[in-house]
């Protein structure tokens, strides 16, 4: 009995320390000091309900290079990754069977043309001669004419005709040799005409192999593969590099059957990449047919030219499809720590609480808050280090 009354008081006085104890902790919490804060009362916006299909990154222009004729490589003077720009030369192919052809070419037209030159002079030659004969022969018909008429006016003799008229055949036979003789020449000239052709043909064409030697950037792009290498034995067809366009890049996503009727020519959608926050992007084909297999329609969606997504990544397209209700905060209202997402809410006594909750990006700025706060509560914005569960605030409008 003693010594349950000695250890009562004790436990009194135990008690009575720890009670004070608890009381100055929250004393000195009470007094803590107000922070500064701005708040955002929380209200429901109208945004559009978004459809999500899936999607993947594509360049706009994607060429492969090729080999247009046998041969062996070079050399190449590009890596995949490397920027190039229109024009550029990426690789050159052995020449010298391209550049014996247009050898052969050249000396070929310089045969046709000495030939033309030959010839035409002797066209024209051809056609003096045929021009006196023909002079020749009209003067013996003139002459023979008047001897008919002499001859019946019995004025010369029957042999004195006689010659005239042999004078004026023979004229005529001259006349249609050099005729002949002209035509043949022409027919000579073009002859050698189509052979200069020709050769002018096979020189163009001879151009172009050694033309297909050095391979050229058809346009500014990027290039993402590399096929060969230099010493490698080609033939027309062998790939060379496959280059991309850096510009513009585009989504293309596939949108079941029954949903196609939500897209449109021009229709604004918002696409989020692996690369970052959600873009805008705008839908610029839609492929007229229904896929049979898998009942969906393929449409293409330009992302921004400043966009980083890379080519071949994936992609969501969220399309309009009609509106909702939603509660959207500025991103930078929201600490992450670790998989939890927390905003510090202003409570009645104007006093930081924090509260856990679940959201989604929205776009460049905002989210959308899933679940976890209501319309109406108030939500510290920009909130600092100095900002704790249950410290107080000073609201700033």
């Amino acid at each position: 009995m003693n010594t349950r009354l000695f250890w009562f008081p004790a436990l009194v006085a135990g008690l009575a320390t720890f009670a004070g104890c608890g009381g100055e902790k929250a004393q000195e919490h009470k007094t803590l000091p107000a922070v500064q804060a701005r708040i955002l009362v929380m209200q429901e916006e109208t945004v559009p309900t978004l459809l999500e299909v899936p999607g993947t990154v594509q360049p706009r222009d994607r060429v492969s290079l090729s080999s247009q004729i046998n041969g062996f490589v070079q050399s190449i003077t590009v890596q995949p990754g490397d920027t190039v720009a229109a024009g550029q030369l990426l690789a050159t192919l052995d020449a010298r069977e391209a550049e014996s052809q247009r050898s052969g070419a050249e000396a070929g037209i310089r045969e046709a043309e000495e030939g033309l030159a030959e010839a035409r002079k002797a066209e024209q030659m051809s056609v003096s001669h045929r021009d006196a004969a023909r002079a020749n022969a009209r003067l013996a018909s003139e002459t023979c004419g008047r001897f008919e008429k002499l001859f019946e006016a019995r004025s010369v003799s029957p042999q004195e005709l006689d010659e005239v008229r042999a004078r004026r055949d023979a004229a005529a036979a001259e006349l249609a040799a050099r005729e002949t003789a002209v035509g043949a020449a022409q027919r000579r000239i073009g002859q050698l005409e189509a052979r200069l052709a020709q050769a002018a043909a096979q020189l163009r064409r001879a151009d172009v192999l050694v033309g297909w030697t050095s391979i050229k950037a058809p346009s500014a792009g990027r290039v993402v593969e590399r096929a060969t290498d230099p010493g490698s034995a080609i033939f027309p067809g062998s790939p060379l590099l496959v280059l991309e366009s850096v510009s513009a890049p585009q989504v293309i996503a596939d949108i079941p059957s029954a949903q196609a009727g939500t897209l449109r020519q021009g229709l604004p959608v918002r696409i989020l990449t692996e690369s970052g926050a959600p873009t805008e992007g705008r839908v610029t084909e839609i492929v007229p047919v229904s896929s049979a297999g898998s009942h969906t329609v393929r449409f293409k969606a330009d992302l921004p030219a400043s966009s980083h997504a890379r080519s071949g990544s994936f992609a969501r397209v969220f399309i309009p499809a009609g509106e909702r209700q939603t509660l959207l905060l500025p991103a930078s209202a929201v600490r992450s720590t670790g998989q939890l997402t927390a905003v510090f809410v202003a409570d009645g006594g104007s006093k930081a609480r924090s509260r856990l909750v679940k959201t989604a990006p929205f776009d460049a700025d905002r989210i959308e808050v899933l679940s976890g706060l209501a319309s109406g509560e108030r939500v510290v914005l920009n909130p600092d280090s100095q900002i704790a569960d249950g410290v107080p605030l000073e609201i700033r409008s």
